[in-house]
């Protein structure tokens, strides 16, 4: 009979299984942290949205839409992939690093597309279909909290009312013919 050494018994292992498991909770965490301080310290907007692709609006329960920032992007084939920053305070469009600017969302061009990484947002499936009617409707707009050039999605807006008091309404009776 011969005796097998359990690999995990070392003290080396032991170790690397501890960060193993430990460092990606830790990497988790930072991220959220993060991810709150931009909501709890940034300067609250709200912008109007529209929906994207009628065809592929809800891609898993994530609902995905245009921002209306209020400028004309600029983004062509050209600056593919070029950072770029939408200055809310006096309705500009800029290449860069955020700079010179004091409300601003910062983000690059994809696909002759500014992206800031807030046009998607999560949605319960069972909810799905009729926020998408109202996307698509024309009456829907985000509020944002933006901190250092970084925006983050606090809210989805349906006619101006949080989308979970919006869905809880009951919907408008049909006028008797």
């Amino acid at each position: 009979m011969t005796d097998t050494i359990n690999p995990v018994s070392s003290p080396l292992h032991r170790k690397f299984l501890i960060f193993a498991i430990a460092f990606p909770i830790v990497l988790l965490l930072v991220f959220m942290l993060h991810k709150q301080r931009v909501v709890s310290q940034g300067a609250r907007v709200v912008l109007k949205i529209t929906g994207y692709d009628p065809r592929d609006l809800l891609s898993g329960h994530y609902l995905i839409y245009n921002v209306e920032y209020g400028v004309n992007a600029v983004c062509t084939s050209d600056t593919n992939l070029a950072e770029a920053y939408v200055c809310l305070g006096d309705g500009t469009f800029r290449f860069g690093s955020v700079r010179d600017c004091g409300l601003a969302i910062a983000g690059k061009c994809e696909n002759s597309r500014f992206v800031a990484g807030i046009e998607r947002f999560y949605v319960p499936q069972e909810n799905a279909q009729e926020l998408e009617k109202h996307v698509m409707g024309k009456n829907a707009s985000i509020e944002l909290a933006i901190k250092n050039g970084r925006a983050q999605v606090v809210d989805l807006l349906i006619e101006g009312k949080s989308w979970r008091e919006k869905i809880k309404e009951p919907a408008p009776s049909e006028p008797a013919p």
